[in-house]
């Protein structure tokens, strides 16, 4: 091409997340090719669509006659073929229901080759389905997990926050709209307080728990190990009773805590309260919003 590689690889680096240039970019030339390659494969997707779109015709033939061994997961062996999972840095779960160990195990090989993942988003993970698996899967992340997104969570809180504090690095965790499924669970003792060596610290976002359990966060603040050490905690369309208790169980970490309620009608003032500190350094917003927008009204509106 004529410029050095170093040139490429910056110009590269700055074309990072347009995937459809990069791609255009790694056929003009074997410079850019090597360049473009680890970010092209930095995120690997698993999707019903993609897995569907390899298949061979013999594959496909299976499928459709209700043959899904081994298929339900064959893109990633694909993937694993072509040499390609050694640039995966973000893993993203989305099979359009929930994800089953069995779906995992015809491709386990492979899925424990994914050691340099730094951020997992599962959907619709149910802790009653991994739960003689959950600690032994996803051990190969341990060492360079940050960042674990969960979106549907189905099941006990104390159960999903077990399978997120097994990952000793984890700095900041989503829980998008867990959903509480009492059916399957009886006689299966709920942990304890979850522990967590060295201690989570980061940030932590949970949004949209479903009506039925509007005052997890109380349960929440119970349930976590000592020495917490979040900087920021976000609670979105969650009510916040007792909100104390995540305040004094975050300790001097905390600094920034917010509460945005998504209500049909104005929350009553009971609901903040817990929620006030004496510490000038910490960053506290409490807001409701009526109708789901972008405008927030900040604490009780009245006495």
């Amino acid at each position: 091409m004529g410029l050095p590689q170093e040139v490429v690889e910056r110009i590269m680096d700055i074309l990072q997340g347009n995937l459809r240039t990069l791609k255009a970019c790694s056929l003009t030339c074997k410079s850019m090719f090597a360049s473009t390659r680890h970010l092209i494969h930095r995120t690997l997707r698993f999707t019903k669509e993609a897995n569907r779109r390899i298949f061979t015709p013999a594959e496909e033939k299976r499928y459709t006659q209700g043959d899904h061994h081994d298929l339900e997961l064959r893109f990633l062996s694909f993937v694993a073929e072509r040499d390609l999972l050694k640039y995966t840095r973000h893993l993203n779960i989305r099979m359009g229901s929930k994800f089953y160990p069995y779906i995992l195990e015809p491709h386990l090989r492979h899925f424990q080759s994914l050691d340099w993942i730094d951020t997992l988003t599962i959907d619709s993970y149910d802790p009653l389905l991994w739960y003689d698996a959950y600690n032994t899967h996803f051990t190969q992340f341990y060492p360079t997990l940050t960042t674990l997104v969960l979106d549907f969570p189905i099941g006990h809180h104390r159960y999903v926050l077990q399978f997120a504090l097994q990952f000793p690095n984890l700095q900041n965790l989503t829980l998008n709209r867990l959903q509480v499924e009492a059916r399957g669970w009886q006689g299966i003792p709920v942990p304890p307080i979850v522990s967590q060596s060295p201690p989570l610290r980061g940030n932590f976002r949970c949004a949209r728990l479903s009506p039925v359990h509007c005052v997890w966060p109380k349960e929440f603040a119970f349930s976590l190990p000592n020495g917490i050490n979040f900087r920021s905690i976000e609670f979105l369309g969650v009510y916040c009773e007792r909100g104390q208790e995540i305040l004094n169980g975050c300790a001097n970490s905390l600094q920034e805590f917010s509460v945005y309620i998504i209500s049909e009608r104005e929350p009553p003032p009971w609901l903040f309260r817990g929620t006030e500190t004496e510490r000038t350094d910490l960053h506290l917003q409490v807001a409701w919003n009526l109708s789901d927008s972008n405008s927030w009204n900040t604490g009780p509106s009245g006495p």
